[in-house]
């Protein structure tokens, strides 16, 4: 059975009511995640297990919610239901607490009538391909799952969050004052809608939120972390000192200046990995981050004597390379920003900015210094809707046309193309020196694409 058949990059994806996000193979998966915690829970354990769910604000959210929870307890499993809440909420929680899983129902940066299941570890971090891979495959046997002899319970735990804001308080940041800063956050409608401002609350300083009312059905849309103009726009018009774009879960985000220029992940990983780096914190060096990430960023790090990482697309890869190398900086170009051991590898859009804050505090600058003079070299990006995920080897035109590009360009710039994880859909990004180049490239794939049929 092929890992990502139901698995992408980010758990399980796809449009609410449709397979696989149905309720009886969410229950089923509650209950085949169940049995796999039994398994790994000591034998002298007392208590029944427990696991910790939460959901982003989609009108399907409760459904779902209700399809994995029944699943769960039917396996003998205990579930707290956390409501309205981040994934980076629930996976310090499910690390912090007595849960030996977190459950987050979340499509992340995706439109209202989609949605997801990110499965997460007792540590707070994503499950692994090979744990996914074995619950995957448990859930498409035909052996029918064995229900506990003894069901677990439901309750509703809402408060919890509370914990999370004084871990962050107390512990994450105990030094950090932010009286007198006015931030602004678009909380794309989302989980961090009542969240975030309460968090810039408890260190002092004032928030003006906007997209901060989800009704069900306009979670992300024109907003958000997919449209940090907007914030952009709003920091300017009201003097802000700083604008935090969230996308639906709250996992990544965008900065944005006073003056309205956007931060996107790889600005954020420019400005901190330098910042890190003068400061002798970046282990070995090294900032991780993936393939999509642009050129610019491999070059300013080199200019203080650090390097840039590259993995597949996926913050899961990212933090997997952080692991195995000892690294603790790293995330995507689409915001998700990692900071190892010290946050347990989990992408959280809040404490990016905090983190971005207490950079600037002790280095004796305003928010406006942050990640000053970094800019991409000219990127194209392109998403086209396909009918099917191939290996690139079966799209002849597109490969050979690939592996002409490569040659022209040369360390002028470079290409990806590859399938989103979470889509039917193919993306071409072309960056190099001049636009000109980017855009003729970007024809040619665009070109082979269409002759190789695999377009919607």
């Amino acid at each position: 059975m092929n890992a990502q058949t139901l698995f992408g990059t980010d758990g399980i994806r796809g449009r609410a009511g449709s397979y696989p996000l149905v309720p009886g193979l969410l229950e089923r998966l509650g209950l085949m995640l169940a049995a796999r915690i039994h398994l790994d829970m000591p034998e002298d354990a007392d208590a029944h297990p427990k696991v910790l769910i939460g959901h982003d604000g989609r009108e399907s959210g409760e459904t779902l919610v209700a399809a994995v929870a029944a699943g769960l307890t039917a396996g003998g499993v205990d579930v707290d239901v956390l409501g309205l809440a981040t994934t980076p909420s629930v996976a310090y929680l499910t690390f912090a607490g007595p849960y030996q899983a977190g459950v987050v129902v979340s499509a992340s940066h995706n439109p209202a009538a989609d949605n997801g299941i990110k499965l997460l570890g007792r540590h707070g971090a994503k499950l692994s391909e090979a744990v996914e891979q074995e619950l995957e495959t448990a859930l498409l046997s035909t052996e029918d799952p064995v229900a506990a002899s003894e069901v677990g319970d439901i309750r509703r735990t809402k408060n919890l969050l509370g914990d999370y804001i004084a871990w962050l308080r107390s512990e994450a940041f105990p030094d950090l004052s932010l009286e007198g800063k006015t931030f602004l956050v678009d909380c794309a409608n989302g989980a961090a809608s009542k969240l975030a401002p309460r968090i810039l609350h408890a260190f002092g300083a004032e928030s003006i939120c906007i997209n901060d009312k989800p009704d069900g059905l306009n979670i992300n849309h024109g907003c958000g972390a997919l449209h940090p103009e907007v914030a952009a726009h709003a920091v300017v018009e009201k003097g802000c000192d700083l604008g935090l774009s969230l996308d639906g879960d709250a996992d990544r985000c965008m900065l944005v200046d006073r003056k309205g220029r956007v931060l996107d992940g790889d600005a954020i990983l420019a400005g901190l990995g330098v910042a890190m780096q003068k400061r002798g914190e970046l282990k070995h060096n090294t900032v991780v981050a993936t393939v999509m990430s642009n050129l610019a960023l491999e070059r300013c790090l080199h200019d203080v004597g650090a390097t840039l990482l590259r993995t597949q697309v996926g913050d899961k890869y990212v933090a997997a390379a952080m692991r195995e190398g000892g690294f603790n900086f790293g995330g995507e170009k689409s915001g998700h920003i990692l900071f190892g051991e010290d946050h347990g590898y989990r992408g959280d859009g809040i404490y990016t900015l905090l983190r971005v804050l207490q950079s600037l505090a002790r280095d004796g600058k305003e928010p406006s210094d942050f990640a000053l003079g970094y800019e991409d070299l000219p990127q194209r990006l392109v998403n086209l809707e396909v009918k099917k995920r191939v290996p690139l080897e079966e799209l002849p035109t597109l490969f050979a046309a690939c592996a002409e590009l490569e040659k022209e360009l040369g360390d002028r710039g470079r290409i990806v193309v590859r399938f989103s994880g979470t889509e039917l859909r193919l993306r071409l990004m072309v960056e190099a020196l001049e636009a000109d180049l980017v855009d003729a490239s970007i024809a040619k794939l665009e070109a082979a694409v269409q002759q190789d049929d695999i377009l919607v």
